[in-house]
């Protein structure tokens, strides 16, 4: 009997190690991500999207990310080569759901590609009640959100240096140690106006494929 019960137990520790390793190599779909000033108050969501930051005007840049990741992934969002990563360690894994277990990631660099800012976190775990449904298929909705100061260092953000460089800014992130997108934004000189939104223009007839 103990002996059964000493295989029951390896079979269950096994299975529950395999639905953890086939979970983490899970790709979420990028709902949205971007850049914003700020974000609307007592939200998760962005008051503005802005790609344009004057350090005389804006005090801050706000990185933020909504994902989805598929309850049951099919085999082509799962796997695929993953760089190192060390999240944090779970320490008590009771009330934690193996299927809901994410660690992101958020690489902040200057035009030089010099750090200016690392920062990750674990998702935690979702209530089956906040699962959404899109065409057919559930997801788990997780957002991630940063923010870096333009005047003062936000280092719990693991801000490490003031965007003072003119130039793109890119934010790169990643999921378990797979990359999953990248955001751009630009920091203008002091005073310079950001360029303005205008009409479309219209195709020259050789973008259009006449001579």
């Amino acid at each position: 009997m103990d002996r059964r019960l000493g295989w029951l137990s390896a079979i269950a520790v096994c299975c529950l190690a395999t639905a953890q390793a086939a979970q983490a190599g899970v790709r979420p779909l990028v709902a949205v991500m971007g850049t914003c000033s700020a974000l609307a108050q007592n939200t998760i969501y962005p008051s503005d999207a802005q790609a344009w930051f004057d350090p005389a005007k804006q005090s801050q840049v706000v990185f933020y990310a909504h994902l989805l990741f598929p309850l049951r992934p099919l085999p082509a969002e799962s796997g695929g080569a993953a760089q190192a990563w060390h999240p944090p360690l779970l320490t008590g894994s009771a009330g934690v759901d193996s299927v809901d277990a994410f660690y992101a990631q958020a690489d902040w660099r200057d035009p030089q590609g010099a750090p200016v800012a690392l920062y990750g976190l674990s998702f935690t775990a979702r209530s089956p009640a906040d699962y959404l449904t899109v065409n057919g298929r559930v997801y788990i909705p997780h957002t991630f959100t940063m923010t870096i100061g333009t005047k003062d260092l936000r280092v719990q953000a693991g801000q490490l240096r003031l965007p003072t460089q003119e130039g793109t800014y890119s934010v790169r992130l990643s999921v378990d140690g797979r990359d999953l997108g990248l955001a751009l934004f630009r920091m203008l000189k002091s005073g310079e106006a950001a360029p303005a939104a205008g009409a479309p223009q219209a195709a020259s007839p050789t973008a259009a494929g006449r001579p």
